[in-house]
């Protein structure tokens, strides 16, 4: 059976992902900065590979896509994100019109986008490989410009905004796989912040419920954790 592989996996969703891919008898590659993270040593081990990575490091991205040339993945979650050095509000500290900090902004487009772009090329062989390969780009709700009613944030919407667009493209790009830009909605999350109203598990479940009924059709869209579509 194919693996799953999920970045961004010691913590928040990404550690949900893997905590309920391997409950339901999935084989994982957990990719992290921190390999060593405890939330990540307790659950099974048996069906969990471990990998240190940085989206950053375009060439540890090659090296592992390398390593692992042998394996199908039909599930790449593309989860690895950041709003910055804070969550959310405080990032809005330092993403307004009159508080911006380039240098952090720039950070997070390395991440939030470009590390996203170089894993989707990277593993885009092994996602062929499988006889149903999805490709999960994990954007948000800010990321739409419909729903954009507020300001503010602008690093974090533009690296999600971006990354939408880029789902788009990869879909044009690469029909052997389904590719789409996932809004979880607001989770309690490091990034999300404590006062987000919706439990990382439940978001999980029902992504994971969405991913298994994605059909090549879908493929390009931009959707919530229900499989609906969202407002670019």
């Amino acid at each position: 059976m194919p693996a799953i592989l999920i970045t961004g996996a010691n913590r928040g969703l990404g550690l949900e992902y893997v905590r309920q891919y391997t409950e339901l008898g999935r084989d994982v590659i957990a990719c992290t900065r921190k390999p060593n993270a405890p939330e990540l040593l307790e659950l099974d081990q048996d069906r969990l590979q471990i990998f240190q990575l940085d989206v950053v490091d375009h060439d540890a991205i090659d090296a592992l896509a390398a390593q692992l040339s042998d394996i199908a993945i039909d599930v790449l979650v593309n989860n690895a994100g950041t709003c910055g050095p804070k969550g959310a509000p405080e990032c809005a500290e330092y993403s307004g019109v009159d508080n911006t900090d380039y240098d952090i902004w720039r950070q997070i487009l390395e991440v939030n986008l470009l590390g996203a772009f170089k894993v989707a090329t990277a593993f885009h062989p092994h996602l062929a490989r499988a006889d149903r390969g999805v490709l999960v780009n994990m954007s948000s709700d800010l990321g739409s410009i419909e729903q954009n009613t507020m300001g503010n944030m602008y690093s974090y919407r533009t690296s999600k905004s971006a990354l939408n667009i880029m789902t788009r493209g990869l879909a044009n790009d690469w029909p052997d796989i389904i590719s789409i830009a996932m809004a979880p909605g607001w989770c309690r999350t490091e990034l999300g912040g404590m006062g987000a109203e919706i439990d990382p598990a439940d978001s999980v479940a029902e992504q994971i419920k969405a991913i298994a009924k994605l059909s090549q059709e879908q493929s390009g869209c931009f959707i919530d954790r229900f499989g609906q579509p969202v407002a670019w």
